[in-house]
């Protein structure tokens, strides 16, 4: 079965240690699990988190908003028959959420720019309790403000001035962080006031409507001169501020120690508010991602900042405004100079990329102007501090650029020796390439000779046979000839011994004789084909050379 998160302790106070930085544990891990993902790290994220009082339904409200976002059908997400889960709650006086919980998923979503992004969703304890030091109020609710998109503020029934005074360290924090500040931005984006159990309803009604009436009264500075100031301060602060006014849930949910989220047990009217509610705060394009100073956080800066803020809350006796201001300034320098020195070793690396060597004059004239860009960058961010943190920074920052700029001299020197090592290796492959092809090449010749030689032989050697044949010819001619001759003579003798018998003259020595010039003559003639016959082998054995 899939998992469909669950929460996860990022921040923890031990109780057993009365005061210390000691007392206090981030859990680094725990968030790169969350933020640090291949599919998150590099998108916006938008982060929701309930703050306020203990025991007055913060977890209760976070596990309707996983409803809503779990939900496949954004119509009737609240009508589930499922039992409400997700973060712990329970009724009674006791706490249960302790430190600060992220919900393991991320919930994917478009901003209110059209980007693609994900949701986050934090969960605080109760703060303004009498188990609670002022200590960990501070760092519980300094960290939610600054770490979130939006801060529910959860209260219960009204606001009231004690509610107003909670915020009045951060209107110090605000004071102070943006004095002699060049930064555009406020430090906090958008503020909800959630009042539960809403009693005054035919005065302001339910939901936002009547919310935005109630708090514009709430923070009329002329309704209170003592919070005068605060309450001028309060739209400085915050990029949106409203209110939303709910009814109470009911009371098997407040008076009970046993309800189990069963909707059936929940007043109709708290459901319908609430069901107007959340898509308003997280349907599409409805949320804006986290900023500082106007600069969006992605999953993994995320982890980075949230860090930082943390070690910064941490290792400080006393946090306070100025601890706070100062936490902001560090943080929004340092990226504003990690931004300026990225762009510097983006260009540099590709100047000097697939081991490229370029002439020292004409390196430290490009780097020259890659290096003034980058102080320029920085110059012209608009971050807090003013201009003493800025210059601090950009000395830093130059110092940073120095030891850059040394890295890749060496850099270039050793690409010269590699390019040198590389040229001399391709003269060698040359060399050789080019002794190979004369060998190749002389080769070619010594066969083409030998070719020439042998043509000339078989010319010879086929004139030879030329010779031999026209002789052999000649010869046969000859011996046709002996031939004709023999048979003539032949013919003659018979004729004549024909003769002399008719005459009756041929004796016996004569007739001998004549039989013995016969012999001779037949002898001659087979000779004659028999040197015919051996005339004619020899020819068609040529003939077959």
């Amino acid at each position: 079965m899939a998992d469909d998160g669950h929460p996860v302790q990022i921040v923890r106070i031990n109780e057993q240690i009365e005061e210390g930085p000691d007392r206090y544990e981030l859990d680094v891990e725990a968030m790169r699990e969350i933020f640090d993902r291949d599919d998150v790290r590099d998108r916006p994220i938008c982060v929701l988190t309930v703050a306020g009082a203990m025991r007055q339904g913060k977890s209760f409200l976070l596990n309707f908003v996983l409803r809503y976002l779990k939900s496949a059908d954004k119509e009737n997400w609240i009508e589930s028959e499922e039992m409400l889960s997700g973060f712990e709650f329970r009724g009674g006086s006791a706490r249960e959420t302790t430190g600060i919980y992220m919900w393991s998923q991320l919930f994917p979503t478009k901003t209110d720019k059209g980007e693609k992004a994900y949701i986050a969703i934090m969960d605080t304890q109760g703060c303004f309790d009498h188990e609670a030091l002022m200590r960990d109020n501070s760092l519980i609710f300094g960290l939610s403000l600054l770490m979130s998109s939006v801060t529910i503020y959860n209260l219960f029934r009204q606001i009231k001035e004690d509610d107003l005074h909670h915020l009045a360290f951060f209107s110090e924090f605000g004071k102070l962080a943006y004095s002699g500040s060049n930064s555009h931005y406020t430090p906090f984006q958008k503020l909800l006031f959630l009042v539960r159990d809403w009693d005054w309803y035919e005065e302001y009604s339910y939901g936002l409507d009547g919310g935005k009436s109630y708090v514009s009264v709430v923070l009329d500075s002329k309704s209170n001169k003592e919070t005068k100031e605060l309450r001028e301060r309060m739209p400085t602060l915050f990029e949106d501020i409203t209110c939303c006014l709910m009814p109470e849930p009911g009371k098997k949910v407040t008076k009970t120690k046993h309800f189990q989220g069963t909707v059936d047990d929940i007043e109709p009217d708290f459901l319908r508010e609430l069901k107007a509610l959340l898509p308003s705060l997280l349907g599409p394009k409805k949320m804006s991602a986290k900023t500082i100073d106007g600069s969006r956080v992605k999953g993994k800066e995320f982890v980075d900042d949230f860090s930082v803020y943390f070690k910064n809350f941490k290792e400080n006796d006393s946090i306070q405004a100025q601890t706070l201001v100062q936490s902001m300034i560090e943080n929004g320098q340092r990226k504003s100079l990690e931004t300026s020195l990225a762009t510097y070793v983006r260009s540099m690396d590709a100047l000097l990329a697939s081991d490229t060597y370029i002439e020292e004059d004409q390196l430290a004239e490009i780097s020259k102007t890659y290096y003034n860009s980058a102080i320029e960058l920085h110059a012209s961010s608009k971050t807090m501090g003013g201009a003493e943190a800025q210059e601090r920074y950009q000395g830093l920052l130059k110092d940073a650029l120095d030891q850059e700029l040394e890295k890749y001299k060496a850099r270039n020197l050793k690409n010269k020796e590699t390019k040198e090592k590389l040229n001399q290796a391709e003269k060698l492959r040359a060399e050789e390439e080019e002794a190979k092809v004369q060998a190749q090449r002389e080769a070619v010749e010594a066969q083409m000779r030998q070719q020439q030689a042998e043509e000339q032989r078989l010319e010879e050697e086929k004139a030879r046979i030329q010779a031999e044949q026209e002789a052999i010819e000649a010869n046969m001619k000859q011996q046709e000839v002996e031939k004709c001759r023999i048979e003539e003579e032949r013919l003659r003798m018979e004729a004549e011994q024909e003769k002399l018998l008719l005459q009756g003259k041929l004796d016996e020595a004569a007739k001998q004789a004549l039989e013995d010039q016969r012999k001779r003559i037949e002898l001659e003639r087979d000779m004659a084909e028999a040197n015919a016959q051996r005339e004619a082998s020899e020819r068609a054995r040529i003939e077959q050379e």
